[in-house]
């Protein structure tokens, strides 16, 4: 009888043993400990179903946490966020401190896969020695703002022109702000809001009247190229300059072909007096199963890549 219960009792023992490397860590729930505090380090759980996974998720997490506390933060500090909307939908740029791929300075400290083959790492990012990383990347791009800005011209447009050209190195070195504020609270100068400002109060003194020339869907482009140049700031009205669109489009037939073509034709001129400021011209060949559909999609083709011209122009 009593090597029976001696049985019974190793038995549990043993068992206990063996699962014990196998036990959730607590960093899984709670990734801060006293080897990396969270006054010293930045830290964030992936998961996956195999390493790599779980680190490509884990890079999600963290730019997850840069987005979410920089708009946090933004809400907080700025009544009106809507002046800079349009001009970020305009530029259609990526958004820094939410990118994966840019996360400098991250790396796994700790890893572990549970019995059910479920993998989770923990990422860390030095708080100090990121934040110096990107401090020196800011102090690069405030000097190419300097330098931009030390540009001058007594006519209107061609300053905001110049000014409009640092409009991506502003936005970026305000989202190399941003992490320095997730990582340190340290606070830096806003660029970004101090050159929307500054277009915006220079385009209110700029007026531009649009003029479309075409026979079909003039209204369109009217409202489309009037639509944009209100998100840049300026008036709408005549006086300064004259944005004169000119577009035309013709079904282009292929026997053999099961699809309807349309080539547009886009010519677009601002111009002061008689003067050409800025000019270009743009023309495609669309295709869809109508011709109708060719021809609609023609003109929304013109259109965008139109836009998307002209700020080019206008920053250039």
């Amino acid at each position: 009888m009593m090597r029976k219960g001696i049985l019974l009792f190793l038995i549990p023992f043993l068992v206990s043993c063996v699962s014990v490397p196998n036990q959730r860590p607590a960093w899984i729930d709670d990734p801060y400990d006293r080897k990396y505090p969270e006054d010293e380090y930045l830290l964030v759980v992936g998961s996956g179903s195999s390493y790599q996974k779980a680190v490509e998720n884990a890079r999600i997490n963290l730019a997850s946490v840069f987005s979410s506390q920089v708009e946090a933060f933004t809400q907080i500090t700025t009544i009106d966020s809507s002046d800079g909307v349009s001009f970020d939908e305009l530029f259609e740029q990526g958004t820094v401190s939410s990118s994966v791929e840019d996360l400098v300075g991250s790396e796994v400290v700790t890893s572990f896969t549970d019995s059910l083959g479920q993998t989770y790492v923990r990422l860390a990012i030095h708080r100090k020695e990121n934040a110096a990383f990107l401090k020196n990347r800011l102090t690069e791009l405030t000097k190419e703002l300097a330098r931009i800005r030390s540009q001058s011209s007594t006519d209107r447009l061609e300053r905001y022109r110049i000014l409009l050209s640092s409009y991506p190195a502003a936005r970026e070195a305000q989202q190399f702000a941003d992490r320095i504020w997730v990582l340190t609270k340290e606070l830096n100068p806003n660029h970004l809001a101090a050159l929307r400002s500054e277009l915006r109060s220079l385009a209110r003194s700029i007026s531009v009247e649009v003029l479309v020339h075409s026979e079909n869907d003039s209204h369109l482009l009217k409202a489309g190229f009037e639509g944009a140049l209100q998100s840049l700031g300026f008036a709408q009205e005549s006086g300064d300059y004259t944005l004169t669109v000119t577009y035309a489009s013709e079904p282009v037939l292929f026997e053999a072909s099961p699809y309807a073509y349309e080539r547009y034709q886009l010519s677009v001129i601002l111009g002061r007096d008689d003067t050409v400021v800025r000019s270009f011209g743009l023309q495609e060949r669309i295709a869809a199963l109508e011709q109708g559909d060719a021809k609609a999609k023609a003109l929304q083709s013109a259109l965008n890549d139109g836009i998307e011209t002209l700020i080019g122009l206008l920053s250039q």
